[in-house]
């Protein structure tokens, strides 16, 4: 079956009431290279009819008019949408309650997560100073979500750092907790080890793991439960007897079909990795697209300097004169034909220069 034919049997399955089957057949073909751009755009366009929100739907409308700018439909109906009242999010015993920087007394179990690319997720506190710890799977591009505490409280979190080879996000919160969240050792995490997986949700999986970790390189943690029994997108904090944390369930399987949980350890090591990126480049941005740090937007550069997507506008507005010293180490100058818009050589990216952005035209490039 081609890609085409999968678009049409999701869109089909949608319109029969088969929302949450579509939705997750729709995710997969977004990004499916099978795809031309169009398609790709019909893809997000039914993938915001899977579910309620109002920013749900902007964010997928959003998407697909990146990849189809020029379809009057959709940046008709996404005008439509933000001009529309923001409805009140569903979650269980959720007050709409917005609190501003506080310290948390008690840590909670597990907290939700809202507003990342696949819906409502867990999630759990790594360390003293808010940061917290999901899955990429349920963050996806977003740049900030909803963060939701003992069902009570809600605050904006800011994505921080991604790492999706990992299945990993960090995202930091106005939070801070008065005691260390309680961390298993390492050695502990062994086979036929008990553990329970809590979901903002308020569902509880009990589990074991099902194997001994014998080789500390691996980040993973086998389980034997099955990524079908996870009530939301992942991200739920895995707590041993002592109510030690042991890891983060993902909907990532092995072999066997079961499901994958990311060692705490692991998380922690990154989670380290990140604060010593930040005081080496305490100015540097986050590129929502391969989850980096950059530091292009800071000089005036369009692009990631890591993965050439394009970024969004920063403080210093579109008429700053770009650090083009800077960009040059940054980038990496080649050889490259020189941009018809800014004559720099650092190459180009799905057709856009590095540098400023701009699409060069096949003409200029052939003649250049």
């Amino acid at each position: 079956m081609t890609a085409q034919d999968e678009l049409r049997q999701a869109i089909q399955m949608m319109q029969n009431g088969q929302a949450e089957a579509a939705a997750n057949q729709l995710n997969r073909l977004a990004n499916s290279p099978g795809l031309d751009a169009q398609a790709r755009a019909a893809a997000y366009v039914w993938l915001a009819e899977s579910r309620g929100d109002r920013d749900f739907k902007v964010r997928c409308l959003e998407r697909a008019l990146e990849h189809d700018p020029n379809n009057a439909q959709i940046r008709h109906g996404l005008k439509q949408l933000r001009a529309a009242p923001a409805q009140p999010r569903h979650l269980p015993a959720i007050r709409q309650k917005r609190e501003s920087a506080r310290q948390l007394q008690q840590t909670p179990r597990a907290v939700g997560i809202d507003g990342g690319a696949n819906g409502l997720a867990s999630a759990a506190f790594i360390a003293g100073d808010g940061l917290l710890a999901t899955t990429s799977y349920a963050v996806g591009s977003a740049l900030r979500v909803a963060v939701h505490i003992s069902g009570e409280q809600e605050v904006s979190g800011a994505v921080v750092r991604r790492y999706p080879q990992h299945d990993l996000a960090l995202i930091a919160t106005p939070l801070s907790l008065a005691r260390k969240p309680a961390i298993a050792p390492p050695s502990l995490a062994a086979e036929n080890l008990s553990f329970t997986a809590f979901s903002s949700t308020g569902a509880r999986l009990r589990g074991q793991l099902s194997r001994a970790d014998r080789g500390r390189s691996t980040p993973w943690l086998a389980t034997n439960i099955h990524p079908i029994q996870l009530p939301d997108a992942g991200g739920d904090p895995l707590y041993d007897a002592q109510g030690q944390l042991i890891g983060l369930l993902t909907r990532n399987s092995d072999n066997s079909g079961a499901a994958l949980a990311i060692k705490i350890s692991h998380i922690q090591a990154l989670a380290d990795g990140l604060r010593r990126e930040r005081q080496l480049l305490p100015h540097a941005g986050y590129c929502p697209t391969c989850g980096s740090l950059t530091q292009a937007g800071r000089y005036g550069g369009r692009s990631c300097e890591t993965c050439g997507s394009a970024l969004a506008a920063d403080g210093r507005g579109a008429s700053a004169e770009p650090d083009r010293d800077a960009l040059r180490q940054l980038y990496g100058e080649s050889e490259a034909q020189p941009c018809t818009h800014c004559r720099a050589r650092v190459g180009q990216y799905e057709g856009r220069c590095l540098r400023c952005g701009q699409r060069q035209s096949s003409r200029a490039a052939a003649s250049g």
